[in-house]
Formats: structure tokens, C-alpha cells, sequence
């Protein structure tokens, strides 16, 4: 009978053991889920500056080609205001809790300045980064976002400081 049981005792853990999952979806906070997915957005925009410089475009060259395309899903209609806002939200869905937050300086109806941490965009592009330096990564992003300001009606200008990136629109006249 004691045979019979640890037979059947036996026979239900190694059971427990073979049924566990080979693949297991891990349990993450939402702060660590929003630092892969940067960094994966950030990675893939590193691979097409990398790819665009194997062709011979520089970095600014495709940011331009880049915001381009991605104009077209921009409201047109919303205009300066929709670009401001949408910047905003943008660079606030890639801040981090820990991030400095972010400056916003309305100097009139029609002139923005936006300060960002430069830090995170920097860490995205360490030195010896063999895919895109910070500087090119600055350089896709001041094209791509003129060529979204452009269709929008605005001018998109941009400084980076050791502290901040200082993103300057301006609407322009009708």
C-alpha cells in the first residue's frame, strides 16, 4: 500500500514538472515596459540611419525623407497647435519617471520653445555606438520634424545644449 502511494506520489510531482510552460510571458510594471519599448524604438531608429549612410544619404537627408512620409498622418487642419501638442505628447510618452520634466515656454500666439533632457536621447546613442552617434540621431530628427512642420505650417528649429534639447516652432505667416 505505501508502494502503491509513493508510486502515485511520485507519478503527480514528476506530472507538476512536465507541465510546466517551456515559454512563459513575464510579468513586467508598466516603467519597465516603457524602457524596452524605447529602446527598441530607439534601435530601429539607429538601424535606418545606419542604413541610410550605408547608401550615402546622410542622417538628415533621411529625418527629411522620413518626415516625408510620416506628414501625411499628421492633421493638416489642426496645424501649429496640433504639431506643438503632438511633440509634446510624444516626447512625454518617451520620458521617464526618473526624466527631468519637460519645459514648455509659449513665447507668443505663434512661437514655442520645448526643452527635453537631452540624457535619454543620449543613452540611446552611447560613444562608440557603431549604428548612429547622438549627433546623427539629432540630425534625422531636426530633418523629419521640419518636413512634418513644413506641411503643417510651421517652421521646426532645433539646439542641443549638454542638458537639454531646445525644440523651437514657429507658425508661419499666412
Amino acid at each position: 500500500m505505501k508502494k502503491l502511494l509513493g508510486i502515485c506520489i511520485c507519478l503527480l510531482l514528476a506530472g507538476s514538472l512536465f507541465a510546466q510552460e517551456k515559454f512563459v510571458v513575464p510579468e513586467r510594471s508598466p516603467q519597465q515596459k516603457h524602457v524596452r519599448t524605447t529602446y527598441m524604438m530607439w534601435s530601429w531608429y539607429s538601424a535606418g540611419i545606419n542604413f541610410a549612410k550605408a547608401q550615402g544619404v546622410s542622417a538628415y537627408d533621411f529625418g527629411k525623407y522620413v518626415g516625408s512620409v510620416f506628414a501625411q498622418t499628421w492633421n493638416k487642419e489642426k496645424g501649429f497647435d496640433g504639431f506643438v501638442s503632438g511633440m509634446i505628447y510624444n516626447w512625454e510618452n518617451m520620458r521617464f519617471d526618473s526624466s527631468p520634466e519637460i519645459i514648455v515656454n509659449e513665447i507668443d500666439d505663434g512661437y514655442v520653445v520645448v526643452k527635453t533632457s537631452a540624457a535619454i536621447v543620449k543613452s540611446y546613442f552611447p560613444e562608440g555606438n557603431p549604428y548612429a552617434s547622438f549627433e546623427e540621431g539629432m540630425d534625422c530628427m531636426r530633418g523629419m520634424l521640419e518636413q512634418i512642420g513644413d506641411y503643417l505650417g510651421c517652421t521646426f528649429s532645433q539646439e542641443v545644449t549638454d542638458e537639454y534639447i531646445v525644440n523651437s516652432f514657429r507658425k508661419k505667416e499666412e
